[in-house]
């Protein structure tokens, strides 16, 4: 399956405010159902560095950085498109543009994410607790 990964482009802001709710809606079981349906994809994107993938010109994936930090704060793929590699490649494609470690938080509760961290190379570092539960905290260098 072949993906095209490139910077956000304003116009792709509609298509990843849907692509947000559904795969919140999809996932997230440790939230509660209102926070899986909210609209807050501007709000929890603002200020980050934003890469997409698209199939055929549609919105499959992206990957938000907090670029002060070096810290991944979403990393989201359409269900059909999780398990082919996408995510790896969303993230090689952050690592290739910036200077040092990685860092991001994942839900304990995520086990599929947790999973995919620890394949594809990243360390838990530490855990703590967040209004949403215990998280891990993995770093990539």
């Amino acid at each position: 399956m072949e993906w095209e990964i490139s910077e956000f482009k304003e116009e792709d802001r509609a298509e990843l405010r849907k692509l947000y709710i559904d795969v919140r809606r999809e996932t997230f079981g440790w939230l509660g159902a209102e926070n899986r349906i909210k609209d807050t994809f501007d709000i929890d994107t603002k200020g980050e560095d934003l890469i997409v993938a698209k199939v055929e010109d549609r919105i499959v994936g992206f990957v938000s950085v907090w670029l002060p930090d070096n810290f991944v704060h979403h990393l989201y793929i359409k269900r059909a498109y999780q398990g082919k590699g996408l995510g790896r490649d969303l993230i090689n494609t952050v690592k290739s543009r910036i200077k040092g470690t990685l860092a991001l938080k994942c839900m304990e509760g995520n086990l599929s994410a947790v999973k995919f961290y620890q394949k594809t190379g990243w360390k838990m570092k530490s855990k703590g607790i967040s209004e949403h539960g215990v998280y891990i905290l993995f770093e990539l260098d």
